[in-house]
This record gives structure tokens, C-alpha cells and sequence, in this order.
């Protein structure tokens, strides 16, 4: 048994993602089937093919590591306990809930630091490498606003408008974090490494489908990206081209049903030409200041009910709920108000989650509405 998360069926999903050929779609596929991740690799070749559908060359791969016992997943995960970094696998409860309800995500995520990554609101802040002047102020300038939002901030540590949110965000004090593009155990651009240490140090840090000693390659970006989307409850565009990662993390957003924030700008400027075409298409909101944000997303902001002696009230009550219940609340104070959408991010099924609803109204912390629609009352 190793620390930092790396039990023997985290280590199993890590040899799984290891496998030549099996990414996350065919890794849950075979997951499902066999029951684990480690009675996959209990499994034999015939199991594989002729009950799982897998193909002559997958099964090879599968064997290879069965046969090895694993010996790669083993060794990084001792790897990963000597620098520090936690693996948390999508059967662990801890693995965003946000990111496990997609097809494509990760069987294992490898993080430093305490990242509230399944905190109430999440905004993913991306743009350009080269921001204009005025692009940088706002970028500064709204992450600070947003901190009277309870928001929390994710972008992909690199230059121009990712680094300036991270930056702002530590200025403010919001818990902000860097999806990364290879190992966390480094740090590219290496400039950014002290930015990348503070977001540790404060309550924030670093995250990647990558293991450790995992170097940057152009190709692993769209994987970043794609994590980046998929963690936030929305996206802001800060300044981009029409092409580009930002334009790429806007579309892999807008396929997840994520909100999408535009800032415009003139015609003629090619940093905003990317913000006009995704507000054109109907993808972006037209986005001039936070409140924007804001509203479509009926994020409120800060008062009485996010006071010290509310919030270890809600901590309380929330201490004598059952798991499901406990996070149906956290659900609903996120602003997830249909059972529907519920059932869409879990497991569960639609009963347990009907029952959840009852029970948490019978408690008095849950008020149902018209539409089938629930509120949280603490």
C-alpha cells in the first residue's frame, strides 16, 4: 500500500493508463466490464477479446503488464511518494465531479498541493501569450472582482493571460490551480516555478493526467486543454486569435456544455478576433465586466450566508448527512437545481438521488419549487 492515494486499485487504472493503446474511453470500458481495474488485469487474453471486445493488439499490451505484475504503475508510484505527488483515481471520491462525469476523463489525476477542485463555483481563465496592455489590466483587474464571488480560478500556467490570472489570483487570495501539460514535477516555463510554488503554499497547485519525469510535447496540450475545460463550471476568453489553445479549450468547453465568456474588441484587432468569432457563433457570452459572469451563472456574491459562523453551521449539519446527501448539497449550493442534472454527473441512480431530495426536505436544509426544481435553505 503506498501513501498519497496510491492504493492497489489506483496503481491498476495507473498500469491501465499506461498501456500503449488504452486511453480513458477503453480503460472505463473494460473497467466496467470486469468490475476494477485491478480484476481487469486478473482477466485473461480470451476475457479480453471475447467477452470485452478488445483487440488482438490491446490484449498484447494488457498481457505485458499483467505479466510484469504492474511493475510500471508500481515504480511510479513510488516515484510519486518521494516528491510528493498524490494520484487520485475516478473511483475516489475525491476526483472532481465536475471532470468524472465525461466520457474522456482521465482514469488517474496526479496533483500537488490542496486543490479544492470540487469547490462550489470554478472559472477557467484563458487567452493569448501575448495580451494587449489593456487585456492584461482586465485579466488582473476581473480575477481580483471575482474574488467577492467565492470563485475559484484553474488555467494552464502559461504566458500571457494564464500566468496573469494565476498571479491575480494569489494577489486576492482565491484558491486557484495549473493544469500542466506534462509531470508535476517540473515546471514549464521554468520562470513560472515560483508562481507554481506559491499556488501551492496557498491552498491551490498543480495538476496533470501526466506522471512524473513526463516532458512538455506540443501534443500533450489538447490533453491539458481539455482538463482545463472540463474542471470549470465556465470559461472566460480573455483576448485570443482564431486559432490557438484558448480558442481550442473554448471549443472542447462549449462541447462539455460549459458556459463560455467572451471579452469583444474592435474588428481590426487580431487578439480579439478570436473573442468576436466565438461571440458571432453563439458559443460566448458578450462579456464587458464580471457581473456579466455573474448573472448567467447566478453566482451572488459574497454576504451572510458565506459568513465563518454560517459556514461551520453548514459543516455541521452537512457532518450528519450520508454521502449521497452530502453531495446533492454541495450540488445544489453550486447552483445544480434539477435531479436530471444531478443524475448526469454520477453514478447514482435516478432513485437514490429522488430519495436524497426527500429526505434533505424532510431535514429542512432543501426547498423544492415549481419545474422540479430544488434550493438549498442553509
Amino acid at each position: 500500500m503506498f501513501s498519497l492515494g496510491y492504493c492497489e486499485e489506483t496503481i491498476a487504472m495507473m498500469e491501465l493508463s499506461l498501456c500503449e493503446g488504452i486511453g480513458p474511453v477503453v480503460g472505463k470500458h473494460l473497467i466496467h466490464h470486469f468490475g476494477d481495474a485491478q480484476r481487469v488485469f486478473l482477466a485473461t487474453k480470451s476475457d479480453w477479446q471475447d467477452q470485452a471486445g478488445i483487440n488482438a493488439k490491446l490484449s498484447f499490451q494488457l498481457q505485458l503488464s499483467k505479466d510484469n505484475g504492474c511493475k510500471a504503475a508500481r515504480e511510479l508510484a513510488a516515484t510519486h511518494q518521494k516528491l510528493g505527488i498524490r494520484g487520485t483515481a475516478i473511483h475516489h471520491p475525491d476526483y472532481p465531479y465536475r471532470l468524472k462525469e465525461l466520457a474522456n476523463a482521465p482514469l488517474v489525476l496526479y496533483s500537488k498541493g490542496e486543490i479544492p477542485w470540487n469547490g462550489p463555483r470554478i472559472l477557467g481563465v484563458v487567452g493569448t501569450r501575448k495580451p494587449t496592455p489593456q487585456g492584461a489590466a482586465l485579466t488582473r483587474e476581473w480575477v481580483e472582482q471575482l474574488q467577492a464571488f467565492n470563485v475559484s480560478i484553474v488555467s494552464g500556467l502559461a504566458y500571457g493571460i494564464d500566468i496573469l490570472a494565476h498571479k491575480a489570483a494569489l494577489q486576492a487570495n482565491i484558491p486557484n490551480w495549473a493544469v500542466l501539460a506534462h509531470g508535476v514535477d517540473h515546471i514549464y516555463p521554468p520562470s513560472h516555478q515560483s508562481t507554481a510554488e506559491a499556488m501551492i503554499d496557498h491552498g491551490g497547485g498543480l495538476l496533470s493526467d501526466f506522471p512524473a519525469n513526463t516532458k512538455m510535447h506540443p501534443d500533450y496540450f489538447p490533453k491539458r486543454n481539455r482538463i482545463v475545460a472540463g474542471l470549470c463550471d465556465a470559461l472566460l476568453v480573455v483576448e485570443s486569435g482564431v486559432k490557438g489553445g484558448s480558442m481550442i479549450t473554448a471549443s472542447i468547453a462549449h462541447g462539455y456544455n460549459r458556459e463560455i465568456f467572451a471579452v469583444p474588441g474592435r474588428p481590426s484587432d487580431s487578439t480579439s478576433s478570436g473573442c468576436n468569432f466565438l461571440i458571432k457563433q453563439q458559443m460566448a457570452h458578450l462579456t464587458r465586466d464580471v457581473d456579466d459572469i455573474a448573472e448567467v451563472m447566478g453566482w451572488s456574491r459574497r454576504g451572510p450566508a458565506n459568513t465563518p459562523q454560517n459556514h461551520e453551521r453548514q459543516l455541521t449539519l452537512f457532518g450528519n448527512l450520508n454521502p449521497i446527501e452530502q453531495q446533492v448539497m454541495q450540488w445544489l449550493i453550486a447552483g445544480v437545481q434539477k435531479p436530471e442534472e444531478m443524475l448526469q454527473k454520477t453514478e447514482w441512480s435516478a432513485s437514490h438521488i429522488a430519495m436524497a431530495l426527500l429526505d434533505l426536505e424532510l431535514k429542512g436544509l432543501v426547498t423544492a419549487q415549481a419545474g422540479n426544481l430544488y434550493t438549498a435553505r442553509c
